[in-house]
């Protein structure tokens, strides 16, 4: 398989929730069901300044979340959300090395990671990989947005 060019950006992740309800939804399956396991980025942010992608796809999702883990080298980084998430809506993130994440109890893999290749460990039946950077998402001529998800594409409408 011929390596593929690294993505660095998503112009798409303002509208993420939108999206990702339209995934669950063409999946079956109900947000309160929703169990993504996040993959952290793997890449410093350009600036101190630039704001920080994983930082906008976890707001969006957050609101009636019952299930969330993160996989990361930077769990100091998540400590305000965690706190935040647990006082606002009793929800115990679960934080795990990026190295040696489990899958266990999983439906929705975000993979935040810019480089390296697909895990392809997550792609397993039940379980919908959702590669943010590694596979381009493209905008059709109708204005659809497709995204990958594991080997196939998803079509969601967009705004």
């Amino acid at each position: 398989m011929k390596p593929q060019e690294t993505v660095k950006e998503n112009p798409f992740l303002p509208h993420f929730r939108n999206i990702m309800e339209q995934i669950l939804e063409q999946y079956k399956i109900p947000y309160q069901n929703f169990r993504p396991l996040l993959l952290d980025r793997d890449t410093p942010p350009e600036s101190m300044l630039s704001e920080d992608d994983v930082e906008l796809v976890l707001e969006q999702i957050s609101d009636d979340l019952n299930f969330l883990r993160i996989a990361t080298e930077r769990p100091a980084y998540f400590s305000c959300y965690i706190e935040k998430m647990y006082e606002e809506n009793g929800l115990v993130v679960q934080l795990e090395e990026n190295g040696a994440f489990s899958l266990e109890g999983i439906n929705v893999v975000l993979d935040m990671e810019q480089k390296g290749g697909v895990h392809r460990e997550c792609i397993q039946e039940n379980i919908h990989y959702i590669p943010i950077y590694k596979k381009p998402w493209n905008q059709a001529q109708n204005l659809d947005i497709l995204v990958p998800i594991g080997y196939n594409t998803v079509i969601v409408k967009r705004m």
